[in-house]
């Protein structure tokens, strides 16, 4: 069973805001705004960037999972890791053995999600999700591939735990991959992208705190991010209520 890091989602409380930083900081293009999220209470933006994918969502309505989550992180934070598999029926046999709670769940015409029980999971929101094909991905919109940046992609995710050792092995029950250690963190490996689990910096709380952004226009965004008084002394992007390595 494949799995690769495919897309993640972090929640915003000001949407257009996050779009025009999403441009000006990061140079994206346009954005995918899916109809159907409306069911959520939320409304969203979907970026391309190369064949991974980045994603604001926003509440629309009172008492969402989102809203209590960015009023509980009192401000904008990550919120879903979404991972694609090529074994769904095999994934979900996994998740069944592990003892975990699927939240939701959709399949339509071959494609559709898992949404995991973050109380079953640890960390954040973890989706598997499947399509018809390995390169398809109906989530972007039906057009991504002609807005898709170049030369780039999010290739990694840093998770602060308290036990990171302890998160990082229910991960990889839950995906069936090895865990291993280096660098003061645990790392599950995927097929494309990785995860990381370390522990919180300071009095920092449990969740999804960083992504890797690997791009050929690095330089250019670090510059962006220093005229906007967002690029941190260890040369990543602090935006969106996580941290944004440059690699």
């Amino acid at each position: 069973m494949k799995l690769r890091l495919r897309q993640i989602a972090l929640a915003v409380t000001d949407l257009e805001v996050a779009t025009l930083q999403a441009s000006q900081i990061l140079g994206l293009g346009s954005a995918y705004q899916d109809p159907a999220i409306v069911r959520y209470g939320l409304r969203n933006a979907v970026y391309a960037i190369d064949n991974t994918f980045l994603e604001f969502v926003s509440p629309i309505t009172e008492n969402t999972t989102v809203g209590r989550l960015l009023a509980k992180q009192g401000g904008d934070c990550g919120y879903m890791v979404i991972l694609q598999t090529d074994g769904a029926d095999e994934a979900r046999a996994r998740i069944d053995a592990a003892g975990v709670r699927v939240a939701d769940q959709l399949d339509r015409n071959g494609a559709g999600f898992m949404h995991l029980h973050p109380k079953d999971v640890g960390g954040t929101l973890l989706s598997i999700d499947y399509m018809p094909r390995w390169s398809d991905w109906e989530w972007g919109g039906p057009d991504w591939q002609k807005s898709a940046t170049q030369d780039e992609a999010i290739t990694g995710i840093g998770i602060s735990a308290l036990d990171p050792q302890g998160m990082a092995g229910r991960w990889g029950e839950i995906l069936g991959r090895p865990m291993e250690h280096c660098d003061h963190a645990s790392r599950i490996g995927l097929d494309e992208g990785e995860l990381r689990f370390a522990a919180p910096a300071g009095n920092g709380s449990e969740g999804f705190q960083a992504f890797d952004l690997h791009s050929a226009r690095a330089a250019q965004l670090r510059e962006n991010a220093v005229r906007h008084g967002c690029l941190t002394s260890e040369g990543n992007v602090a935006l969106f209520g996580v941290t944004i390595r440059l690699v």
